[in-house]
């Protein structure tokens, strides 16, 4: 007798969370999830869509949480219609979204007195990335329930790895993020250089992505600046904003000095300013190319 796969809730099918959601599905799990907005894509996977975060938790054995910012997870987590509310003694919880390390801490104890058992998933890589299954998930939590989890992990990606205790996770993630946005800057450079050099910018793109002088975020961004794709944007300005702030604030505190990340980090602040913000970050290239001197 083929044993059932476990039902998975998910609250958040956004730009990171549908991608998750559908892997899952494909593997087979039954997935309960809610958004504030309609999931069409979800739903014609499979998925069923419910009214709110305390059905998702009835409805479930493991709930994924991959909301956006810290006050979406507050309003998921609390009152009548909460998650915290709802909670099943013993039910595994697995966080996915990125917040600061104290922040992720004192919401996982709250779910932890009521009775949660909590793993920490950050996810390190595009909704492309994890779609087709290689992304990567940076596992924080207790080691035992990482091993009990590992075949859920799997069906997101193949990719992951347990880091230690209960919010090691978030570190490796912003170290993962600081490296993008250096990389996304220096793709941009390099772009801009071929093209003033005389090369076709895709013919750029081919050859260097095949070469010692790339990088994932080359060998993704780079086609991106060729074409001028920036929208829709797999990973927008407004996204990274985020990322650009806690990294900042981790290497103060560890003491760590940042020449790349502190001469990247103003190039996509000012983009935000620009307007920017729902673009791709390969747009950043329109930067580089405005302060190139006329040839």
């Amino acid at each position: 007798m083929t044993q059932s796969l476990p039902a998975i809730g998910i609250i958040g099918i956004g730009q990171l969370g549908l991608p998750v959601a559908l892997n899952l599905l494909q593997a087979g799990h039954p997935v309960f999830g809610h958004r504030r907005s309609p999931a069409s894509a979800f739903v014609q996977a499979g998925g069923r869509q419910l009214a709110d975060a305390a059905e998702v938790t009835r409805a479930c054995e493991v709930l994924l949480l991959c909301l956006p910012s810290e006050s979406a997870q507050l309003q998921a987590l609390e009152g009548e219609s909460g998650v915290l509310a709802h909670l099943k003694p013993g039910q595994i919880v697995v966080e996915l979204g990125t917040y600061s390390r104290q922040f992720k801490l004192a919401q996982g104890q709250r779910l932890a007195e009521r009775g949660a058992r909590l793993l920490e998933a950050e996810v390190s890589g595009s909704p492309p990335m994890v779609s087709a299954r290689r992304a990567a998930l940076y596992i924080g939590g207790d080691e035992a329930l990482y091993q009990q989890c590992e075949p859920l992990l799997k069906a997101i990606t193949e990719h992951h790895f347990h880091l230690g205790a209960y919010g090691s996770a978030v570190s490796m993630k912003l170290i993962a993020n600081y490296l993008l946005t250096i990389h996304t800057l220096a793709a941009a450079e390099a772009m801009n250089l071929g093209a003033r050099a005389g090369f076709e910018p895709m013919k750029v793109a081919q050859v260097i992505a095949q070469g010692a002088g790339s990088s994932t975020m080359f060998a993704i961004r780079a086609p991106m600046m060729a074409q001028r794709k920036f929208s829709p944007a797999p990973g927008p300005f407004t996204t990274l904003a985020k990322y650009l702030e806690l990294g900042q604030q981790m290497a103060r505190e560890l003491g760590c000095a940042t020449p790349l990340f502190s001469a990247a980090v103003p190039y996509f602040e000012q983009a935000i300013a620009q307007g920017m913000a729902e673009q791709d970050i390969s747009a950043v290239i329109e930067l580089i190319e405005s302060q190139s001197q006329p040839r």
